[in-house]
């Protein structure tokens, strides 16, 4: 004979998964059929009750069924995550195939940030959030310098990992290519195995012109290129699927259409959502459920951040949609990334 205590976790996993699926809210006879008449419709409209009672399920008319509360999604959340670790979702191998194919195109190169947004919204079905990791720790090798056409000057930065950043400077003068690439010599003696981060703090800050034409043309040329370095510092940030979730019942209310605009209408608002969920997150994903977000425009939503690696560096992968996102899917598209990039890395 099943507990009191079960009987209320299978109904109020039921009310939940149906919410999920209808985005309507849950009569007692639907959950009745779903759990195959495992109950009695008495007992489940006996157990909504006390489930509402709990501050788990709510009411909003008298004639209507019963949606979760966000405590409600919550308990639901956290049973979900507790036995995460032995119901893994197995991932179809077509779908690890065309999974690992994408990001193995993607390896090293401009595309992989917008890639995993593909992906991960795909695999989600909501709006996918990746934050790309930071380039501030990465060392620079070297600043090269090539004259183009009148005054102008290319100037290429060249990191460790491979990554090149290019910029065109318009010096005072027009310098010739010997001089250049003894300007080159000098700025990248002064750079070179530095990280990006130390670059910006100020080392070529402290070039001073010496009595050297060189030394004057490697000075101006610090001063002028200092947009190479502007927003490398910057992650970066990629939404994917927003028109899909447009179509779901809580975008017909105004207000919280408004409010998910006002979001992602804000890099900003959006690196520090997710910087401070990661934060604030002990395991290995960290999720704020509607009225636990401590940002406004959040609060009618779900979202859901957890931290990848990427040729060493920490990004954060993140999902946000309704608060009756399906969550096993979210933590199933987040897992079935990060294993990929893993696997993609130890090769």
């Amino acid at each position: 004979m099943k507990t009191n205590a079960l009987r209320h976790k299978e109904i109020l996993e039921a009310v939940v998964r149906l919410n999920i699926e209808t985005g309507r809210p849950v009569s007692s006879s639907l959950v009745e059929r779903f759990l195959n008449r495992a109950y009695s419709s008495a007992t489940i409209r006996s157990v909504m009750k006390n489930l509402e009672q709990e501050g788990l399920l709510e009411q909003r008319h008298t004639s209507a069924g019963r949606s979760p509360t966000d405590a409600g999604f919550r308990r639901f959340v956290d049973a979900v995550l507790t036995a995460w670790p032995l119901q893994q979702w197995d991932t179809p191998r077509h779908l690890r195939r065309i999974v690992t194919d994408s990001l193995r195109r993607h390896t090293g190169g401009h595309g992989m940030v917008r890639e995993l947004a593909r992906l991960l919204s795909r695999l989600t079905a909501n709006i996918s959030i990746i934050l790309g990791p930071s380039w501030a720790a990465v060392p620079v090798v070297r600043i090269e310098l090539y004259r183009k056409e009148g005054r102008r000057v290319l100037m290429v930065l060249v990191l460790e990992n491979a990554l090149v950043r290019t910029g065109v400077v318009i010096p005072r003068e027009a310098y010739g290519p010997e001089l250049l690439a003894d300007a080159s010599r000098i700025l990248s003696e002064r750079i070179s195995g530095r990280t990006l981060a130390e670059v910006r703090a100020g080392v070529l800050d402290s070039l001073i012109a010496s009595a050297s034409v060189a030394g004057r043309c490697a000075a101006e040329l610090a001063q002028h290129g200092r947009d190479l370095f502007a927003d490398l510092e910057v992650e970066d940030l990629e939404l994917e699927g927003v028109a899909q979730v447009l179509d779901e019942p809580e975008f017909s209310e105004p207000e919280q259409l408004k409010a998910l605009i006002r979001f992602i209408e804000s890099p900003r608002t959006i690196r520090e959502a997710l910087h401070r969920l990661r934060s604030e997150t002990r395991g290995d994903l960290g999720i704020w459920i509607g009225r636990e977000n401590p940002i406004d425009e959040l609060r009618p939503f779900s979202l859901l951040a957890g931290r990848f690696d990427l040729e060493g560096r920490a990004g954060i992968l993140a999902v946000l949609g309704p608060k009756r996102m399906p969550y096993p899917r979210a933590f199933a598209g987040i897992d079935v990334l990060r294993r990929s990039l893993r696997g993609l890395s130890s090769h």
